[in-house]
């Protein structure tokens, strides 16, 4: 895209402008098709243009939910870790030098910080002790029933199914991005070769490429100004050849 179009929305609303107005105005839609851009090829760049925007529409949709996602996910690990944590530290304490259950609970050694290493370790704690019913007595009689222990192994169980819609929303956004870009490419590609033979069919007319969003450069103002000044001159001339052969005609 060229630089002086800084975003996608600019790009956007330039090669609108530009498609819908040759589309439009028929002086220039007959030039134009001297150059192999009659109707057909001018719906053709509507149609790329329209398929560009919903995918770009789709592409922000995506990416949107990728966030959101993101923000679930974090928010219900925080919330679960906190949960776990505590839990841990009172069944460290209840346990105390049990072997059996500082084995099967993974009570010690550090936290850890993937989510992969979390749930194996947060996942394994609840999975025992809801398995063992020795432990989970245990455990009651710190006021950590069955009903409360199970409540905080579905917390675990959230962040699991979190993290999973998190790495879709992550593919599906990429995918999304993938597609838009490409078809964006196409559409640049297209508006470029439309915007460059309307540079060579309207040189000598510098308001028609405005019309159509298309910059002018100074070649054609310059050309277009030195067209105008020589069919000034040349009305000129003539009206005052007129009046000289006026004048002898009355003599």
């Amino acid at each position: 895209m060229n630089g002086s179009r800084n975003t996608l929305a600019e790009f956007m609303e330039d090669a609108k402008l530009l498609i819908e107005n040759a589309l439009a105005d028929a002086g220039i839609a007959a030039a134009l098709a001297g150059y192999g851009y009659d109707a057909a090829k001018l719906a053709e760049g509507r149609r790329l243009w329209a398929e560009t925007d919903a995918l770009g529409k789709k592409q922000n949709s995506d990416t949107a939910g990728k966030r959101g996602a993101v923000q679930d996910f974090g928010k219900s690990w925080m919330i679960a870790n906190s949960t776990y944590m505590k839990t841990l530290k009172v069944a460290r304490i209840a346990f105390g030098e049990n072997a059996r259950a500082i084995a099967a609970l993974k009570l010690y050694g550090p936290r850890k910080e993937s989510l992969a290493g979390w749930l194996d370790q947060a996942g394994t704690f609840y999975a025992n002790l809801a398995a063992d019913a020795s432990l989970g007595k245990t455990l009651a009689r710190f006021g950590y029933d069955r009903a409360k222990l199970d409540a905080e192994a579905a917390l675990v169980a959230t962040v699991r199914d979190k993290g999973q819609a998190k790495a879709q929303g992550n593919g599906t956004a990429q995918s999304a991005t993938v597609a838009r870009d490409a078809k964006l490419r196409e559409l640049d590609a297209w508006v470029s070769d439309l915007r460059a033979i309307c540079r060579v069919a309207f040189y000598e007319n510098p308001q028609e490429l405005e019309k159509l969003g298309v910059k002018v450069r100074n070649g054609s103002r310059k050309a277009a100004a030195k067209a105008t000044s020589a069919t000034v001159a040349g009305v000129a001339a003539a009206a005052s050849a007129a009046g000289q052969a006026m004048g002898t005609a009355t003599l």
